[in-house]
């Protein structure tokens, strides 16, 4: 049977999808990672085709915690969807609307900007500092095109591409190819009714291929596993995005009676 570290494995690359706690993950000597002689098993970016809109309502439908186990195929599916509610301080429609335009200044409200990257217009690549199991290294990045749509009346996101960037210790006896990792984020912002901030809603889903031997874990261990996870990423996700908005709204009506 597989250990619970194999579980933490599939949980990490959900780490990723909307906010990630670098300080709980790499706080490791850097003697045990001189230590740790890995073989790379790096993939190419896995390019996501278009999104649809049914695909994107399919996981913005969703409330509170997913997952999905066909345990015969070895195919495991999780994830959550929350929504999001910010007050902003000095906010009106009009204001919220102007401050939904600009992609930069939404991408730079959710993510470290020392940890993103345009890579094209309205692309975003979100990185994540090099994380540390027992057996597996990563250092994985999800690409998000952000844009929005009705002159600020509604600001979308969603994943167009992901590199793992996998490393696993010899001997393991698991390739990263194997585990086949798949992840889906969308989200959207809009002013709320009142005009006073922001609503709206974030998904994501990691999909993925189980090992054999981890096919025989109970499906109860592995739902209470990930359902920890996923409350542990959305309670995050939302807390960083509400300090982020507020902290950013506040430069940009700066940045508006300066002009």
């Amino acid at each position: 049977m597989m250990s619970g570290s194999s579980i933490i494995f599939f949980a990490a690359f959900a780490l990723l999808l909307i906010a990630c706690d670098v300080d709980a993950f790499t706080n490791q000597s850097s003697s045990r990672r001189a230590l740790l002689k890995t073989t790379a098993l790096n993939a190419s970016p896995r390019q996501r085709k278009p999104w649809s809109e049914r695909e994107r309502q399919t996981i913005l439908g969703r409330n509170g915690e997913h997952f999905k186990l066909d345990r015969m195929r070895g195919n495991i599916e999780f994830g959550s969807s929350s929504r999001i509610q910010t007050i902003l301080d000095g906010a009106d429609e009009d204001a919220v609307k102007r401050w939904l335009s600009d992609d930069k200044q939404i991408a730079m409200s959710i993510w470290d900007p020392k940890l993103i990257q345009e890579v094209e217009p309205k692309v975003y690549r979100l990185k994540c500092m090099t994380l540390m199991f027992v057996t597996i290294q990563l250092a994985p990045h999800v690409d998000v095109r952000m844009y929005e749509e009705g002159q600020g009346s509604m600001f979308k996101l969603e994943s167009v591409a992901f590199d793992p960037n996998i490393q696993i210790l010899p001997g393991v006896g698991v390739s990263a190819d194997q585990l086949g990792i798949l992840i889906d984020v969308v989200g959207e912002l809009y002013p709320s009714r009142d005009g006073k901030g922001v609503d709206g809603k974030i998904g994501f889903v990691t999909k993925g291929e189980l090992p054999p031997p981890m096919r025989l874990l109970p499906e109860q261990a592995l739902k209470s596993s990930l359902g920890t996870i996923n409350r542990t990423i959305t309670n995050f996700a939302i807390d960083n995005f509400q300090r982020g908005a507020r902290s950013k709204f506040q430069e940009f009506l700066l940045s508006e009676r300066t002009a």
